[in-house]
C-alpha cells in the first residue's frame, strides 16, 4: 500500500511537474510571437514540448514555420524559419523549462554482446530510430514489444490537423467578410430607395429638379476599402447630361469603389433632388423581396408610379367616404389620374415584361419568385429595374457579366440609342472596348500611379488613340530632354577646370541652373504622364499539346434531355480537333453547359455517338478558376501542391519558368496569394492549366472578374495557343479576336454561323425591326 501511495505521490507531482512547464512554455511561447492568433498560439504552445522536453530545433521549426506562414503571421518560409528558430532558443534559455529531451527507448541493430567487444563496424551508436510511446514508459509496459513506427509523433499530421484548422477560420472569415459585404450592400440599397423615394415625392409635389445639365462634385479623396494608401486623392467629376461615360482603369484601383460612394452620395456636389440608381455586380436580396417575381420588382423600380397609384387609391377610398362631394379631393384625384396617363402606368407591366424578355427571361423564369433564381438572373432584374426607373443618374458596375451577346447587343443599342439616355447621365464600368465604343461619348480614367482621376472625350477606342499619340509624344520629350542634359553635362566636363574668369563661371552657373530645370521637368513631366505607361500588361503564354492525328471529339446526331424534361438539344453534328477555335453562343439555360460536359465526357448523351481521342488532355477555365488557388499559400507553393514532381531543384526551375511565362514575376511567385489580385491570381492558375500542355482547352466566360488589358493579353495567349480552344464567352471583343467557327444553341438545335460579325449584324438588324 506504501509503494501504492508513493507511485500515485509520483505520477501527481509529474503532472504538477508538466503543468507548470506547459505553462512556462505557453509564456515564452506568447512573448516572441506576439500579434499571433491566439488559437493559433494556442496550438503552438501545445506542440512545441513532447514528453515534457523541447522538442529538437529541427522538429520544432518544421512544426512551426507553416503554421507562421500559413496564418499570415509572416511573409514568408525563411522568416518564418527564423522566427521558429528564435522561438527554440528563448526555449531552450528559459528558467523552468527541461532542455533536452530524454531519448526514446530504441530497438538496437544488432545484439550487444555482454561482456564482450562490440565490432567496431556495428557499433551501439548505430540505432534503428523507432519511437516510443510515452504512455507506455510512463506506464511501465513492454516498450521493446510494442515499439513501432506507426506510433511515431508525425510533424505532417500536427502541421495538416493545425492547417485544417486554419484553413477553416480562413474560411469562416471569407463568409463573414461576405455576409458584411451583403449586409452593407443591403444597407445601401435601403439608403438608395429612401433617396429616389425622396426625390420622387418632390416631384409629385412640384419640386422636380429642373433642368439640371451639369453636376460637379467637390473636391474629395476616395479610401480604400482594404486599408492603405487612398484610391484617389483631390479629385472631383464633372458629368454632363445626355453624356454616356465610360469608367476604366485596372482592377483594384477603385472602379467600382467610386461608384459606390457616388450611389451612397459620398461624393458631395450632387443635387439632392437627383434621382440615382446603381446596379452592383452581385445583387443581395433582402427578405422582403425573396416572394416577389421579376416583373413586380422591375415595376417596383419607378417608385414615382408606385407612389401616385398609391394616392390614387387613397384619394378613391376618401371619394368613396365622403359620398363625392369634395371638390378638392375630385381635383386632386383628377390631377393623380392625368400623371398616371402621361407615364402611361397602364402600359407598365407590359413594358417591365419585355425588357426582362429582351435581356434573356424565358416564361418559366418569369413565373419563378426570386428567392428561386440564380445570382445572375437577379442581376438582369436589377439591370431591368434601373432601366425601367429611368433615372437622372445610372451607375452599372460591369452590367455584360451575366448576360448574352444577345441580351449585351440590346443593352447596348438601349443605352447608344433610346432618347431616354439623351437627356440623362450614364457611368458605365466595363471590361469589353466593343461595348465601350458602342455606348460612351465620354471615358474617365482612374490612374492608381498617380491616383488621379482624368477625363478624356471620345469613346474607349478614341481614348487609346490618344493615348498612344500621347505616349509617342512623351516618349520624344523625354529623349530630346536627355539628348541636351547629356551636351550640357559633356560640355561641363569639357571645360574641366577651365573656369577661371568670372564669364566663364557665370557661364558654368547657367549650364548647371539649366541642367536642374530640365531634371525638373522631367520629373512633373513622369507625374502629369504616370498613367500612360500603368496600363501595360505582361505577357501571357499557355502551353498547348500540340497537333493530334485524330479530331479531339466528333459528335453525330447528339441529343441529350433529362429525365421527363423537353430535350435540350437534338441532332448535334461538330468535329473538335487540336486546331479549332470555336466559339459556343446562346443564352443561359439552353444547353451550352451541358454541351461542354459532353465534350468533357462528364455526361453521356442521350441519344447519339461521340468519338473521342482518349489520348488527349483536355482543361477547362471558367470564370471560377482562380478560386481554387489556396490563399495561404504563394504562387509557386501553390504549383507544387499541384504538380509535386521528384522535389529536385530543376522542377522548381520548372514551375519557376511556367509562372514567369503567365506574366507571374519572380516577387509574385513568393507573394501569399491573398496578396495578390484577381487577375494576378487568373495567371497562376492558368500557369496550372499551362503546365499540363492540353491538347484541348475549354474556356467558359474566362473574362468576368479581368480588365481590359488583361483581356488583351488572354486573347494574345489563346490566338498563340498551340492546340484547340471552345470557348462560352459574351465578350464581344474577345470573341472576335479568337473565334474561327461561331455556333449558336437555341430552340434545341445547334447551328453554325458564317462568322461572328456576321452574327453580330443579324441581332442587331433584328433588334432595330
Amino acid at each position: 500500500r506504501e509503494r501504492k501511495r508513493e507511485r500515485e505521490r509520483e505520477r501527481e507531482r509529474e503532472s504538477e511537474r508538466e503543468r507548470e512547464m506547459a505553462e512556462k512554455a505557453a509564456v515564452v511561447c506568447k512573448e516572441v510571437l506576439q500579434g499571433l492568433d491566439d488559437d493559433v498560439l494556442e496550438y503552438i504552445s501545445g506542440v512545441v514540448l513532447d514528453d515534457d522536453q523541447i522538442l529538437p530545433k529541427e522538429e520544432l521549426v518544421e512544426v512551426v514555420a507553416p503554421l507562421l506562414v500559413s496564418s499570415e503571421f509572416v511573409s514568408d518560409e525563411a522568416e518564418a524559419e527564423a522566427v521558429a528558430t528564435r522561438l527554440w532558443d528563448a526555449l531552450h534559455n528559459a528558467e523552468g523549462v527541461n532542455k533536452e529531451k530524454k531519448p526514446d527507448v530504441v530497438l538496437l541493430k544488432n545484439a550487444v554482446l555482454m561482456g564482450g567487444k562490440e565490432p567496431e563496424e556495428e557499433s551501439v551508436a548505430k540505432l534503428v530510430d523507432v519511437k516510443v510511446d510515452p504512455m507506455l514508459k510512463r506506464r511501465g509496459g513492454n516498450a521493446f514489444a510494442c515499439a513501432t513506427q506507426e506510433e511515431e509523433i508525425d510533424v505532417h499530421s500536427k502541421a495538416a490537423i493545425a492547417k485544417a484548422r486554419l484553413d477553416a477560420k480562413a474560411e469562416a472569415k471569407r463568409q463573414a467578410a461576405k455576409q458584411e459585404h451583403e449586409r452593407q450592400m443591403l444597407a445601401m440599397e435601403e439608403e438608395l430607395e429612401q433617396a429616389r423615394r425622396s426625390v420622387a415625392l418632390s416631384r409629385i409635389a412640384g419640386d422636380a429638379a429642373g433642368e439640371i445639365s451639369v453636376v460637379e462634385s467637390e473636391c474629395f479623396d476616395l479610401p480604400n476599402p482594404g486599408g492603405g494608401e487612398n484610391l484617389l486623392e483631390d479629385a472631383n467629376i464633372r458629368l454632363v447630361s445626355g453624356h454616356r461615360y465610360g469608367l476604366i482603369g485596372r482592377n483594384g484601383k477603385g472602379k467600382s469603389t467610386l461608384l459606390r460612394w457616388i450611389a451612397a452620395r459620398r461624393v458631395k456636389g450632387f443635387p439632392s433632388l437627383m434621382s440615382m440608381h446603381y446596379v452592383a455586380q452581385e445583387i443581395p436580396l433582402a427578405a422582403i423581396n425573396e416572394g416577389i417575381h421579376p416583373v413586380d420588382m422591375v415595376l417596383k423600380a419607378d417608385i414615382e408610379r408606385e407612389l401616385l397609384l398609391e394616392r390614387q387609391k387613397t384619394l378613391e377610398r376618401d371619394a368613396m367616404s365622403d359620398g363625392g362631394t369634395s371638390h378638392e379631393s375630385a381635383l386632386k384625384l383628377a390631377d393623380v389620374v392625368e400623371r398616371l396617363m402621361a407615364i402611361d402606368a397602364d402600359g407598365s407591366e407590359g413594358r417591365a415584361r419585355a425588357m426582362l424578355v429582351s435581356l434573356g427571361f424565358s416564361e418559366e423564369l418569369l413565373s419563378r419568385p426570386m428567392k428561386a433564381l440564380s445570382g445572375g438572373w437577379r442581376v438582369r432584374v436589377a439591370l431591368a429595374a434601373a432601366l425601367f426607373a429611368k433615372p437622372d443618374i445610372l451607375l452599372l458596375d460591369e452590367p455584360t457579366n451575366h448576360l448574352s451577346i444577345d441580351g449585351v447587343l440590346w443593352l447596348q443599342r438601349t443605352l447608344a440609342t433610346s432618347m431616354v439616355w439623351k437627356s440623362r447621365i450614364v457611368v458605365v464600368v466595363s471590361h469589353d472596348r466593343m461595348f465601350l465604343d458602342a455606348v460612351c461619348t465620354d471615358m474617365l480614367h482612374i490612374s492608381g500611379i498617380a491616383r488621379r482621376l482624368t477625363h478624356h472625350k471620345g469613346n474607349y477606342n478614341e481614348y487609346e488613340e490618344r493615348r498612344k499619340e500621347m505616349q509617342a509624344t512623351y516618349a520624344k520629350s523625354t529623349e530630346l530632354r536627355e539628348k541636351r542634359r547629356e551636351k550640357l553635362l559633356e560640355y561641363t566636363r569639357r571645360q574641366g577646370r577651365a573656369y577661371t574668369l568670372s564669364g566663364t563661371i557665370a557661364a558654368k552657373m547657367m549650364r548647371v541652373k539649366m541642367i536642374d530645370k530640365l531634371d525638373a521637368e522631367a520629373e512633373k513631366e513622369e507625374d502629369e504622364f504616370a498613367f500612360l505607361e500603368e496600363d501595360q500588361e505582361l505577357e501571357l503564354s499557355i502551353k498547348g499539346g500540340g497537333v493530334l492525328p485524330l479530331p479531339i471529339a466528333r459528335f453525330y446526331n447528339v441529343s441529350f434531355g433529362y429525365p421527363d424534361c423537353k430535350p435540350l438539344f437534338q441532332g448535334v453534328e461538330m468535329c473538335i480537333d487540336a486546331k479549332s477555335r470555336v466559339c459556343l453562343l446562346g443564352e443561359n439555360g439552353v444547353g451550352k453547359t451541358t454541351l461542354v460536359k459532353i465534350l468533357m465526357n462528364l455526361l453521356e448523351p442521350t441519344s447519339g455517338v461521340v468519338e473521342r481521342d482518349l489520348g488527349a488532355r483536355i482543361a477547362l477555365v471558367n470564370q471560377h478558376h482562380a478560386d481554387q488557388i489556396d490563399l495561404n499559400l504563394t504562387p509557386l507553393h501553390w504549383m507544387h501542391s499541384q504538380f509535386p514532381g521528384d522535389g529536385s531543384y530543376q522542377h522548381e526551375q520548372e514551375l519557376r519558368k511556367q509562372l514567369a511565362q503567365c506574366g507571374v514575376t519572380s516577387e509574385l511567385q513568393t507573394t501569399r496569394a491573398s496578396c495578390l489580385s484577381g487577375g494576378q491570381r487568373s495567371r497562376v492558375a492558368l500557369a496550372a492549366v499551362s503546365y499540363t500542355k492540353p491538347h484541348l482547352l475549354i474556356m467558359d466566360e474566362p473574362t468576368n472578374n479581368l480588365d481590359i488589358e488583361s483581356v488583351d493579353a488572354l486573347s494574345e495567349a489563346v490566338l498563340n495557343f498551340d492546340g484547340g480552344v471552345v470557348l462560352v464567352s459574351h465578350d464581344q471583343t474577345f470573341v472576335s479576336a479568337v473565334a474561327k467557327e461561331v455556333w449558336v444553341l437555341g430552340g434545341g438545335v445547334l447551328k453554325k454561323e458564317e462568322s461572328f460579325e456576321a452574327y453580330r449584324k443579324k441581332i442587331m438588324k433584328q433588334l432595330k425591326e
